[in-house]
């Protein structure tokens, strides 16, 4: 008997629904049945009678409802003895993206709102931060892409624009009275982020969508940072393709020129990717509702 097992239980009683049980504990819904199959089997009991429209639970499925909440209880006392009285950590991991413009204002908001609850984050590029919760070091991450994994679950929660972006020099200054596409910057100096990254991906995706073969780019340099990459447009070193999220503060400034890629603007997802079979806890599902809701439009 697991405690993840125990709390898909107590969690479809709760909402009387294993659907809606999976939805709250952000799980598949043939992993909950699963894990309320393996405790009927090694209890030897009907816990829970379903039917096509209805569900009922047996009277040893009260009996264990009451034990199962006491346990689960007890979970919640001893982690926050251990980590601190009131105080719940959430691990999360965040690629560049995330981690620079979506983390501190994500953050910010939900702190006023959950002063107990402390982050411990780790940084590093979208595949980097998914191979870690894959792996169980993190309970979740923000990523720029998605992978095949079947041991994972991805969620999209914002959407955003990819641009063209240029030094501010009196060539780009001229283009950028004129209408140009992006067939007319191809033989300028380009510069791209290494694999790994999920602007990367989402670039390479569109060069795909634009039958545009990689081999047509004047690329004269490829970096893993993105601050690098920033730092290079703007002492003239080329142009580059990037999250609009990420410049938007140089734009500001006017420290660089953005041109817009097409009409309508491709965007690249980020998501909230964490495994299907980890129960997360109350808190880690909180924050995560959280992110969802805080980008959806009013």
């Amino acid at each position: 008997m697991e405690l993840k097992q125990l709390e898909a239980f107590v969690a479809v009683v709760d909402y009387n629904s294993f659907s809606e049980a999976a939805r709250h504990l952000f799980l598949t819904q043939p992993t909950v049945s699963a894990h309320v199959a393996s405790l009927e089997k090694e209890l030897d009991t009907k816990l829970i009678s379903r039917t096509t429209k209805k569900l009922h639970v047996t009277p040893q499925g009260y009996d264990l409802y009451d034990s199962a909440v006491s346990m689960l209880k007890i979970r919640d006392h001893i982690l926050n003895e251990f980590i601190g009285s009131h105080k719940q950590i959430i691990e999360l991991g965040a690629s560049t993206i995330p981690s620079s413009y979506i983390l501190p204002e994500i953050l910010s908001a939900f702190g006023q709102l959950n002063p107990d609850i402390y982050f411990h984050s780790e940084l590093s590029d979208s595949m980097g931060i998914i191979r870690q919760v894959e792996n169980g070091g993190l309970d979740f991450g923000l990523v720029g892409m998605t992978t095949d994994s079947s041991e994972l679950v991805f969620i999209p929660f914002l959407e955003d624009e990819l641009v063209i972006v240029t030094p501010v020099s009196p060539h780009y200054l001229e283009l950028s009275k004129e209408n140009v596409s992006l067939d007319n910057l191809l033989n300028e100096p380009f510069i791209l982020r290494e694999k790994g990254s999920g602007t990367k991906k989402a670039i390479d995706q569109y060069f795909d969508q634009q039958r545009i073969p990689s081999g047509a780019l004047n690329v004269v340099a490829r970096m893993n940072d993105l601050e690098a990459v920033k730092r290079s447009i703007i002492n003239g070193l080329g142009i580059s393709i990037l999250s609009a999220k990420s410049v938007q503060d140089l734009k500001a400034s006017r420290q660089v020129l953005i041109f817009p890629l097409a009409h309508p603007a491709p965007t690249r997802s980020l998501y909230i990717v964490y495994r299907k079979e980890h129960a997360l806890l109350p808190h880690v599902r909180r924050f995560i509702q959280f992110v969802r809701s805080y980008y959806q439009p009013q």
